[in-house]
């Protein structure tokens, strides 16, 4: 009977993610100009590791259940959902309602090899 509620409820799901993800970073970055940290710093280490445990926990969990498969699977496909999703969606929308969103590219080089030698 509740099946047919299944989009409302993954959309819902979707706009609380996007509500406390804008949180986050918000707070975070309340956070790192009160302690005098940049905010790339902050976001390649705080925000980069908290969203990173619940994707550790749930990979422990299911690898001591016998299922390795999953864990890894699990772990490589939130990224991959990061990099295709969660980052140009909400660049798309911005562009769409603002106009070109400006992006510092500065490093860029270097993250990408580190990302392959990863």
């Amino acid at each position: 009977e509740k099946q047919r509620w299944f989009a409302f409820s993954f959309i819902g799901s979707i706009l609380w993610i996007a509500f406390y993800s804008y949180l986050m970073v918000w707070w975070a970055s309340l956070t790192g100009d009160t302690v005098g940290i940049p905010n790339e710093v902050m976001g390649l280490t705080f925000l980069a590791a908290g969203t990173s445990i619940p994707d550790l926990i749930t990979s422990v969990l299911v690898a001591r259940k016998g299922f390795g498969d999953m864990a890894v699977s699990s772990s490589i496909g939130s990224n991959i959902f990061d990099v295709a999703m969660g980052l140009p969606l909400p660049w798309f929308l911005a562009t769409m309602i603002f106009g070109p969103v400006q992006v510092n590219s500065s490093g860029m080089a270097c993250s990408i090899v580190l990302l392959f030698l990863m």
